[in-house]
């Protein structure tokens, strides 16, 4: 029969970590379901019409239908900083939204080309869908709208700049549709799984750690 006597301090501090790893893997193994439902929203979408079909279904999560529509080159635009495949300045204006039946007026932001930092090569789209506006991080910079450099989306802001009432303005855009969103690609769902077994491989590992401490001292022993 063992006999146990654990050290209280190491006992402790292992436990509060075991506990963290067991968590961060479970939050991987939660983030890993919540991918691929991404993924699956994504690649099961299907195809709009037009624009007035596609926003007007849309529920305003996740990613709606591709569809094509005329470039939308009149008008403002305003440069926003981003990194896709190369750096650039995603090139964005404003359209009226779809009528839906509302009545009420609204507006949309819409990409209308991205150029590339290291050429100056304006890529325009030919299909679209919508997304909501991205959020800026703790660390995007501020925007500058007098210069018209912009790091981050701000729809009240946006809207000023583009001489459109910032209360009509929508919590989505039409982006460029070229194939699967970068952040589902970057980091498809089976990684998060890997970061999952990552994590539970380094509990075990502190487990295994904690008892050969605790045999070596002669604290775990079989009798």
């Amino acid at each position: 029969m063992p006999r146990f006597q654990p050290l209280p301090l190491l006992s402790l501090f292992s436990l509060a970590g075991l506990a963290l790893l067991i968590t961060l893997g479970n939050w991987q193994v939660s983030r890993m379901a919540w991918k691929q439902g991404l993924v699956d929203a994504y690649e099961g979408r299907g195809e709009a019409a037009s624009l007035a079909e596609a926003y007007c279904g849309y529920d305003g999560e996740a990613y709606s239908p591709g569809f094509a529509m005329p470039a939308p080159l009149a008008g403002e635009e305003l440069r926003l900083y981003a990194l896709r495949d190369v750096p650039g300045v995603v090139r964005i204006g404003v359209i009226p939204a779809p009528d839906c039946g509302s009545g009420e007026e609204r507006y949309l932001l819409v990409e209308s080309g991205f150029e590339r930092q290291v050429d100056g090569t304006v890529q325009r789209p030919a299909r679209w869908r919508l997304e909501p506006l991205p959020r800026s991080g703790v660390f995007t910079p501020v925007n500058d709208p007098d210069t018209n450099q912009w790091y981050g989306f701000d729809p009240s802001e946006m809207a000023q700049a583009l001489s459109v009432p910032p209360a009509r303005m929508m919590e989505m855009w039409a982006r460029s549709d070229e194939g699967m969103p970068a952040t589902l690609a970057q980091t498809p769902p089976a990684q998060h799984m890997g970061y999952a077994l990552t994590w539970y491989g380094l509990a075990l590992a502190l487990i295994g750690v904690y008892l050969a401490l605790h045999i070596a001292q002669g604290r775990l022993r079989w009798r």
